[in-house]
């Protein structure tokens, strides 16, 4: 059965190593089965919150005081995702917070294999825009709530699932097959990004 886990971050400020707070959505035969969200305190040195940062997503300080460190919320997360492929919508940036969380707390990088919503809406529709928001409303997805990585995972996973419908894809490997998309990659050496092949 095809299955696999959409995710998304917010981070406190500028660095790819100041997650705040994730959210995972793991869909399998076609629907959401369960979810895993927490807020997260940036790993030390990776913790100031921006003003900008917290505009966009309303996190502040305070909000992550009780919250777990980065070390937890990754063996929570690597445990959740298993070994599934993960999904997010501009995959680029998920993946180097999870690279960057790592690195500041001296986590090995994961092997991780993922593929993108935005490079697949770029071989799927033809728009204007390709951000989140743009693209669920040409899947004819309700979405609000942008940018609360709750709302955003679950939102990626409906995108891949009318992604999949648009290029009447059975699975997600079937789905970058058709839409010419490949794989990303992360793994010790480094990664390869999700992109059209």
């Amino acid at each position: 059965m095809d299955s696999w886990v959409a995710i998304d971050f917010e981070t406190a400020n500028g660095s790819r190593a100041s997650a705040c707070s994730v959210a995972a959505v793991r869909v399998s035969g076609g629907e959401e089965q369960e979810a895993y969200a927490t807020l997260i305190r940036p790993p030390e040195g990776h913790d100031r919150f921006d003003s900008r940062n917290t505009a966009i997503h309303g996190i502040r300080r305070t909000d992550v005081a009780r919250a777990p460190r980065w070390p937890v919320v990754w063996s929570q997360l690597r445990e959740f995702i298993g070994d599934a492929p993960v999904v997010a919508h501009n995959a680029a940036f998920d993946t180097s917070v999870i690279r960057g969380a790592n690195s500041a707390v001296g986590l090995a990088p994961p092997s991780l294999r993922y593929a993108c919503t935005l490079v697949i809406a770029r071989q799927t529709w033809q728009l204007d825009s390709y951000t989140l928001p743009r693209v669920a409303r040409a899947a004819g997805i309700a979405f609000g709530d942008h940018h609360r990585a709750e709302a955003d995972a679950r939102a990626a996973a409906n995108v891949l699932l009318a992604e999949r419908r648009a290029h009447g894809a059975a699975s997600l490997d079937e789905l970058l097959a058709t839409a010419r998309v490949r794989w990303g990659r992360l793994h010790s050496e480094g990664y390869e990004g999700c992109r059209k092949c």
